[in-house]
């Protein structure tokens, strides 16, 4: 092995470039590399650097894929990962995280969700406890494009008439500054403003 690697690390001579750029389009940088006695990562960062390509022809034999009929080396084996034996989940394993159809969490926001599914998959699974109760009251789902609010602002009173539908665009328009108290828009317009201005001094130094 160390005298197959011989060269490498070398600076490439101007005669093994030469040499190297008329065989390169139509060899394989395994056969390459066993040639100039140099890595496959040697031949490969070469040709990047001069803009040598693979000829059609070469790329044509699918040089590095499966041949029909050959076959994987772990062919007729069952591949196990050695030492993981006793961390492995065995068939039937629960996750201490699973929790049972109808759970109730509270979300990051304070919102409360419940859980009607258990496909696995997270965002199908859990349900905004509001859109629950909204469609409890009228009968079909929340629209797409639309969220449900409370109207007194309290979210965990689901009475009927607290549960209002708003598409996003309305919804949007609604918790705007504009839309707030004087005194808090005007936070929120001196807090855009000193953002603006320290993203300003960020770029110019």
């Amino acid at each position: 092995m160390t005298d197959y690697l011989a060269n490498n690390r070398k600076p490439w001579p101007p005669e093994d470039l030469a040499a190297l750029a008329k065989i390169y389009p139509d060899t394989d940088n395994i056969t390459l590399a066993r040639i100039f006695r140099r890595s496959k990562h040697s031949i490969k960062n070469q040709a990047i650097l001069h803009g040598w390509k693979k000829s059609e022809a070469h790329m044509a034999k699918k040089p590095g894929c499966f041949k029909s009929g050959d076959a994987p080396w772990n062919k007729g084996t069952h591949y196990s990962a050695p030492g993981t034996e006793r961390t492995r989940f065995k068939k039937g394993h629960v996750p201490t995280s699973w929790k049972p159809i109808g759970t109730e969490r509270v979300t990051k926001d304070g919102y409360l969700q419940r859980k009607l599914a258990d496909t696995g998959n997270v965002a199908r699974d859990w349900v905004a406890v509001s859109h629950i109760e909204w469609e409890k009251h009228h009968g079909r789902p929340v629209p797409k494009g639309h969220a449900v609010v409370f109207v007194d602002e309290n979210n965990r009173n689901f009475a009927r008439e607290n549960l209002e539908l708003l598409g996003r665009a309305d919804l949007m328009r609604r918790n705007h500054y504009l839309h707030m108290p004087p005194e808090l828009a005007q936070i929120v317009q001196l807090r855009g403003a000193l953002t603006r201005k320290i993203n300003r001094r960020s770029k110019q130094a």
